[in-house]
């Protein structure tokens, strides 16, 4: 008998653990998951290229958009479109995504899951409410930009920048 109620607390004592890990992932402030049917308007960018649009939609999860962000900062190290006057390539790009509100969208491409995220530089007067409606900029330079994270391969397959401020 004793046994079995060691074999129980031990049991709860993983399942909170298990809790307790998943729950330590939570979306940052500035990021926001937007439902699958905001993914054509995300995908129709004015100013820079996107990827192909996917047969269907899936909801990301804060794991997902956190290993998204962590590998970031190297996938834009170096990236020549980032350099320029207005936006040296020193610029905080190193930081990023600190400094940037952003939208995720889940796509299902040849039954590939990928995070779609769009990058726009914070800002307290935002004309529209971008938790909920996807931001299209047109020109806005390279602080503007879009990413696409292959989820299982862990890397990312597409980076496009806003066109140039002139």
């Amino acid at each position: 008998m004793r046994s079995a109620l060691l074999l129980v607390a031990a049991l709860a004592l993983a399942g909170c653990r298990a809790g307790a890990q998943e729950q330590a992932t939570i979306l940052p402030i500035d990021a926001a998951v937007l439902p699958g049917s905001a993914a054509g308007q995300m995908l129709h960018q004015c100013s820079r290229a996107v990827p192909q649009p996917g047969e269907t939609a899936w909801q990301p999860g804060a794991g997902d958009v956190a290993a998204l962000e962590q590998a970031l900062p190297g996938a834009l190290r170096g990236r020549p479109e980032i350099g320029g006057p207005l936006y040296p390539a020193d610029r905080d790009w190193a930081r990023v995504p600190l400094g940037w509100q952003r939208q995720y969208v889940g796509l299902v491409r040849d039954g590939r899951r990928y995070v779609y995220g769009n990058y726009f530089p914070r800002r307290g007067d935002q004309p529209l409410d971008w938790h909920t409606q996807p931001v299209v900029v047109c020109d806005g330079g390279p602080v503007f930009f879009g990413v696409e994270w292959d989820v299982e391969a862990r890397r990312f397959t597409h980076i496009a920048f806003n066109g140039s401020l002139g």
